[in-house]
């Protein structure tokens, strides 16, 4: 670090478009988690003390200035709502197996959510454990499901995803029960003081298309983020994975101010909108260069990320979803890298 600014002043500076500092490294520690306990992957995330311990470790061994308090992120609202997490095979990654109605007729027989249910309160009380604990020494928020990930794990995707072309007013409706659901889990965070970010992947392209993103998904996300907004909440980000180059012009009307350029966008139009964008980004390193190369691969592939990127006032630097089985070594690795870097850099 080369400033005295804490991590959390340091993310609204590189909002504002005004860090001069060493970029803030957010690698996706998410179902890595698991690897800091003696959990399985199918059974992590129930346990309050466990997943607490779990962090303290990301902490020590990454020496993170960013902790996301999630874990299997898409099944909690799902799960409040009454939807059933598939836990029995211990190599598997816990997940919704069965949809909770077999068409948007349906919408109805879904249960009115208007206090927070199912494992809401537990990882709020994790997360404000978590945030008390560490203070302003690292930044930490909740994780949440954005509407359209939601819709499907309540609805079958791919019937989600054809009903956006031939029945609007349908997806329409589950998005606006999905909205209402994820604002009262926001709801929960925001009156223990705690910041969320808002995950939304499904509603990536090629899954579906710029202009089903406008005008069927987008009005929700504004939805959600206006009354973060409204609510005085600072950071308000958008993690959407995959190529969101169509529709980012899109995303940077829809509320959030900081966004995600994902690995699989070229770095020539990452750099194009970096110049050009008011917005804060995260720009992802590929995970599988992470897991599965050595230091040397991995710097060389870092050295041009932050050659071409680096000098940006509104840069994020992050990892796609790091897998369990990636090395502990690499990701610190990545870490100490950009460290280094910026001496150099900065001349320190």
């Amino acid at each position: 670090m080369y400033s005295e600014v804490n991590p959390r002043e340091k993310f609204i500076k590189t909002i504002r478009g005004e860090n001069l500092d060493i970029p803030i490294f957010c690698p996706a520690i998410y179902d890595y988690k698991v690897n800091f306990s003696n959990s399985r992957l199918n059974l992590f995330g129930q346990s309050r003390d466990e997943f607490i311990e779990a962090v303290d470790k990301e902490v020590e061994f990454l020496r993170s200035e960013v902790v996301t308090c999630g874990y299997d992120i898409y099944n909690i609202e799902a799960e409040a709502v009454g939807s059933v997490v598939d836990r029995n095979n211990g190599d598997i990654f816990p997940d919704v197996t069965l949809s909770m109605i077999n068409n948007l007729s349906e919408i109805h027989t879904l249960p009115e959510i208007n206090e927070l249910r199912g494992r809401m309160p537990l990882m709020i009380d994790i997360t404000k454990h978590i945030h008390k604990k560490y203070h302003e020494k690292v930044y930490i928020r909740g994780a949440v499901s954005g509407p359209f990930s939601l819709a499907g794990r309540l609805y079958n995707k791919e019937n989600l995803i054809l009903d956006c072309m031939i029945n609007a007013i349908g997806v329409y409706d589950i998005l606006n029960y999905c909205t209402e659901v994820i604002i009262t889990y926001i709801n929960g965070y925001l009156d223990e003081g705690l910041d969320v970010v808002v995950f939304d992947s499904l509603a990536a392209p090629p899954l579906i298309s710029p202009e089903i993103y406008r005008d069927l998904v987008r009005p929700f996300h504004q939805k959600i983020f206006q009354y973060l907004s409204n609510r005085g909440v600072q950071i308000r980000p958008l993690i959407m994975g995959g190529n969101t180059l169509p529709i980012i012009g899109y995303l940077s009307k829809s509320g959030a101010n900081q966004l995600l350029l994902d690995y699989k966008i070229p770095i020539q139009d990452t750099k194009i909108i970096l110049e050009q964008s008011d917005l804060a980004y995260r720009v992802n390193i590929d995970p599988a260069i992470i897991a599965n190369h050595d230091p040397g691969y991995i710097g060389e592939r870092l050295r041009q990320i932050l050659g071409e990127l680096g000098h940006y006032p509104n840069l994020l630097l992050g990892t796609g979803i790091l897998m369990p089985n990636t090395p502990l070594e690499n990701i610190q690795f990545v870490r100490n890298f950009i460290e280094e870097h910026y001496q150099a850099f900065f001349g320190k």
